[in-house]
């Protein structure tokens, strides 16, 4: 009797032991899981950051979604003016509005996004995504701030998604010097070279390149 009861005392235990042992695992698992997830995550914004969007990139690629560089005009004097508080809000306000799109939208840094784009008219998506930009912030003082963008609309590119943000990013700078608001891609007229003059600065495209590649 006492062979049988210290029997089932070890093999209870044993049990005991093992669930335990799978909690701490599944625990274990899941804040590596939050872990990585907070990694993908712009702290400020919560939309993606570049980590995120090569995750993302990574499950969407086979759709070939588009590729949108966004630039906000006007933030610096709204960061001048009302402070950097005020320019988080910002920020922020851009970010939330950036969601709508249909795919995933990403804070490259500063006051600079992207975002992959799913739409099946993807210029007339970011047309409306640049007027949603545009709407008036208001602060916590009550003031009403408002900044414009400026879109680069690129394809999938075969290369990856570093060559299709390089494509964004050169239509961008078109769409910025032509004040045009939002300009699709054309190898015809943009390429990745600084002009001498009244340049970008080239750490633009040199900061997009070094994100890790998924290819298609």
């Amino acid at each position: 009797m006492k062979e049988h009861f210290f029997s089932t005392l070890f093999l209870v235990g044993g049990l005991v032991l093992f669930c335990w042992d799978q909690y701490r695992l599944s625990a274990a698992r899941y804040e590596l899981a939050a872990l990585q997830r907070a990694s993908q995550r712009d702290p400020l914004t919560g939309i993606a950051n570049r980590a995120g969007l090569a995750a993302a990139w990574q499950q969407l690629a086979p759709h070939r979604p588009w590729v949108a560089v966004v630039d906000l005009d006007g933030f610096k004097p709204v960061n001048d003016t009302h402070g950097h508080a005020a320019g988080d809000v910002v920020l922020t306000a851009v970010a939330h509005r950036l969601r709508t799109v249909h795919g995933v939208a990403a804070r490259l840094g500063g006051d600079e996004f992207a975002a992959l784009i799913l739409d099946p008219n993807p210029t007339h998506a970011v047309r409306q995504l640049a007027a949603a930009i545009a709407a008036p912030v208001q602060l916590p003082t009550g003031v009403a701030v408002s900044v414009t963008t400026s879109i680069g609309l690129a394809p999938t590119s075969p290369a990856g998604l570093a060559a299709a943000l390089a494509d964004a990013d050169a239509a961008m700078y078109r769409a910025k010097t032509a004040r045009a608001g939002v300009a699709v891609f054309d190898p015809r007229r943009d390429d990745h070279t600084t002009p001498a003059a009244d340049s970008r600065p080239a750490v633009r495209v040199r900061d997009l390149t070094p994100m890790r590649e998924v290819s298609r």
